[in-house]
């Protein structure tokens, strides 16, 4: 039987430090970017890369002249630790992620265009997945729930106060266990029992952000992770449903080498970037 080791998962997603990118000359206008690893752009064969963050970048520096970006995503982040800094696998001198967004805003007032997160799979991943079977315990995820939403909302609460009318966009997260299915014994229950928790934990984050105003990027949208009904081809493993197809299209989660890291390819970052792009764009000017 496959057996996937707690201790492996977290190293993949606990790798790294805050990255930090800007434009190579001086400006007036920022895009900020806050979250975890996805947000920091990590791939388990290159480490940290421009990842989603950067193409965002890279599309709206076209459009608004000047614009650099300060990255303080940190691979492993959780709420918990994007507010206090305490377990965080980053170090910030002004002490948490949160604090050096906050600090960064009051020191750039007035010229940030607009700020991008992801937070919040961490908290559950870390608590409530069973590294060794890869099942998530669904009743730990909904006792888990309501802290993480305290949490988010305490952070959209001081991105908001640092920086009032600056547009923010959160994310809800695809599921990359779907990758699960076919590729263990059971596993085709098990990418269904597990998307079930994802669900639960995507509802609550959706939930937070709409009560702060915060439009949201659906990531599971893009990658149709609730679509078990249609079916595609995929080389090597026959025919899918589209959701499952697109998890191991558009992350490293199916490969041989890089089985169960959840984290997306370059092909997989592009539409985590067009999804953030068509949300940003009905809100800058």
């Amino acid at each position: 039987m496959a057996v996937v080791t707690t201790a492996l998962l977290i190293s993949m997603l606990q790798v790294g430090v805050p990255a930090a990118h800007a434009g190579t000359k001086a400006t007036t206008s920022y895009y900020l970017a806050l979250g975890d690893s996805l947000a920091a752009g990590f791939q388990p064969n290159a480490g940290l890369t421009k990842g989603y963050v950067g193409r965002v970048w890279g599309h709206f520096r076209r459009q608004i002249p000047g614009l650099s970006l300060r990255n303080v995503a940190c691979p492993g982040e959780t709420t918990a630790s994007m507010i206090t800094g305490k377990r965080s696998t980053c170090r910030y001198g002004a002490g948490s992620q949160l604090d050096a967004a906050v600090s960064f805003l009051g020191a750039h007032a007035g010229a940030v265009a607009f700020i991008t997160i992801d937070i919040g799979a961490n908290d559950l991943i870390f608590r409530c997945l069973d590294g060794r079977t890869g099942l998530w315990d669904r009743a730990c995820a909904i006792d888990e729930r309501p802290h993480v939403k305290t949490r988010l909302a305490k952070i959209l609460d001081a991105l908001a106060t640092a920086a009032p009318g600056v547009p923010i966009v959160g994310m809800k997260y695809y599921d990359p266990f779907l990758g699960l299915w076919g590729r263990v014994p059971g596993g085709y229950k098990l990418a269904k029992a597990d998307h079930r928790v994802m669900k639960v934990l995507n509802a609550g984050l959706v939930s937070v952000y709409r009560d702060a105003g915060v439009p949201v990027a659906n990531m599971a949208a893009t990658f149709r992770s609730n679509d078990f009904t249609d079916t595609v081809v995929v080389a090597g493993r026959g025919r899918l449903p589209v959701n499952v197809a697109n998890v191991c299209r558009w992350t490293w989660f199916c490969t041989t080498k890089y089985f169960f890291d959840p984290h997306p390819n370059w092909k997989g970052y592009k539409r985590v970037a067009r999804t953030f792009d068509r949300k940003l764009r009905g809100l800058l000017p």
